[in-house]
């Protein structure tokens, strides 16, 4: 009676875990197609701008400050730049791959609520509009940054202003599959990111700039390759463990 009453509290749990999976496979199928990167380049952008957010996040929450954040390329291989000054480095160069990884996390438990889908899109919004406009300007006083600084500023007010705009006007189910398609996105690209890393760090790709990997190895002596691995598979562990809490078998509770 017990177990009968939970899944009418989560209906639809099956076609919840095949719309995620139309999705992800859309995604897979179209990933290398120009006309669709295209269509999902505000999408990547989005997930820069997640990664670099758990970069000033992170640095914040240890005491240190933000000088700037872009989530444009600077063509030096980095997709964006989170300027920190002060704080705990060891915690916040962790948490630019940890972090995507995490939120990926939480979309898909969202998209597993679509009641939660429309307040969620806002919330999203408005904090990615927040870091555009407290942190994104600095780099606009960059003397080396200030295109980088402009365009990160623009990219960051436009998703914002579409995540909040979503958020207020669509209709649940499609607010529910926004979050789907972000959720995937965030997920699939957090996981080739540091898969490139990886490859990176072990030498396969020639690479002279820094990148997380290399600051990690510079501070603990460990070799950036055993920190792109562990963060890859920490980030494969944290989205099985999600998956698995959201779609995974339910256990028998007594009765």
């Amino acid at each position: 009676m017990i177990e009968a009453i939970e899944q009418e509290k989560l209906p639809g749990r099956g076609s919840s875990l095949a719309l995620l999976v139309v999705v992800t496979a859309a995604s897979v199928f179209f990933w290398d197609l120009p006309w669709a990167q295209l269509v999902l380049g505000p999408v990547a952008t989005f997930v820069t701008a997640v990664h670099e957010m758990g970069h000033a996040l992170a640095c914040l929450a240890t005491g240190g400050s933000v000088s700037g954040l872009t989530i444009v390329s600077d063509n030096s291989g980095h997709g964006g730049l989170t300027m920190c000054h002060g704080g705990n480095p060891f915690i916040y160069t962790q948490a630019g791959y940890l972090g995507t990884a995490l939120f990926g996390c939480f979309l898909i438990f969202i998209g597993r609520h679509p009641r939660l889908s429309k307040a969620a899109l806002v919330l999203t919004g408005l904090a990615v509009g927040a870091a555009s406009v407290t942190l994104m300007t600095g780099a606009i006083f960059n003397e080396w940054r200030i295109w980088q600084g402009l365009a990160s500023l623009s990219w960051g007010l436009i998703i914002a202003a579409a995540l909040v705009f979503a958020g207020l006007k669509l209709r649940p189910d499609l607010a529910n599959l926004l979050i789907l398609v972000l959720a995937v996105e965030t997920a699939l690209n957090s996981l080739t990111d540091v898969v490139l890393l990886v490859k990176i760090s072990l030498g396969f790709y020639p690479y002279a700039s820094f990148s997380d990997a290399t600051n990690m190895q510079q501070m603990t002596g460990i070799p950036a390759a055993v920190w792109s691995l562990a963060w890859a598979g920490a980030s494969i562990a944290m989205l099985g463990a999600t998956l698995w809490h959201c779609y995974g078998p339910r256990r028998a509770r007594p009765v």
